[in-house]
């Protein structure tokens, strides 16, 4: 209705036009004193004619009316897709620049380490931070275009969790952290790797944040939840509802200035992304417990 009624505004001049002429031919009409009769049929002609006129103008104006209209849409996912572009371009350039801020410190130690007597062992440990880094930054790349590198199974959930343990074995002998751990017998669906890189983050962030302790790895059948517990420095209430944010470190990461707050960003993406539920536990000074719940088969 609004559609129509701003064409009829638009197409005010023939309106005129039309009124104009009746007006001329009715007083020539009326002072020559002839029949009203032709005065009429003539009106009738005119008004047919304008009416076809209308019609053709109508569809005109409703053919310039969609293009404009999908001209506008076009013009609006563009902005769209550009402020999109500019967005993950502002994500990937501000990921890089923790990163690399992230990456000097264990180079760092390595060139300090490296005139001390007992090298050998501690060099392995940064040598292994910095694949560990370097690695986290490519998972982060590969999250982009998760979408053709998924490969939803039944996966061996032992498998997975030996597989990151072997890994961060150096780790756990070099701050001499005991692992509770018995094989859990157990199946879920997941993706295989994307399931073993959210594991490495979470037993990564309890290495990072445990002195001495133990590190608990346990899964419940019932509820088809998988747990990991620590005896770290724990997290801060206020801290919690935050920790899954990109960049957020907390106060533990601003206090042991060793957090970019990636880990934890990367784990919370996974884990939607797998349509796994996280429910986080944690005491300041008494540890904290991740828990994943993995959906019915």
């Amino acid at each position: 209705m609004n559609r129509l009624w701003s064409f009829l505004k638009s197409e005010y001049r023939i309106f005129i036009t039309l009124l104009c002429t009746c007006l001329v031919f009715g007083g020539v009409f009326l002072f020559a004193n002839l029949d009203m009769q032709y005065f009429i049929l003539s009106l009738e002609i005119i008004l047919f004619c304008m009416f076809i006129f209308l019609i053709k103008e109508w569809m005109n104006y409703v053919k310039e009316e969609n293009i404009l209209q999908e001209m506008e849409n076009i013009q609006i996912e563009n902005k769209t897709l550009r402020n999109k572009m500019i967005e993950e371009r502002n994500d990937l350039e501000e990921y890089f620049l923790l990163w690399i801020h992230q990456i000097k410190t264990p180079i760092t130690v390595c060139n300090l380490i490296l005139g001390k007597p007992d090298a050998d062992y501690r060099l392995k440990e940064q040598i292994f931070y910095i694949e560990d880094y370097t690695n986290m930054a490519m998972n982060y790349l590969k999250l982009k275009t998760r979408a053709s590198d998924m490969d939803i199974c039944e996966a061996d959930l032992d498998s997975i969790i030996s597989g990151v343990i072997k890994k961060y074995s150096i780790i756990f002998i070099e701050k001499k952290i005991k692992l509770n751990y018995k094989k859990t017998e157990a199946k879920v669906v997941s993706d295989t790797k994307w399931l073993s890189i959210l594991l490495e983050q979470v037993i990564s962030n309890a290495l990072k944040y445990t002195k001495s302790g133990e590190i608990t790895i346990l899964y419940d059948n019932k509820t088809n939840k998988l747990t990991v517990k620590d005896t770290g420095i724990g997290i801060p209430s206020s801290d919690i509802k935050k920790i899954f944010d990109r960049g957020y470190s907390g106060f533990n990461g601003r206090l042991n200035e060793k957090s970019s707050g990636l880990g934890l960003y990367m784990v919370g993406k996974i884990a939607l992304l797998l349509g796994i539920t996280i429910e986080v536990k944690s005491e300041v000074n008494i540890g904290s417990e991740f828990s994943f719940i993995f959906k019915n088969r």
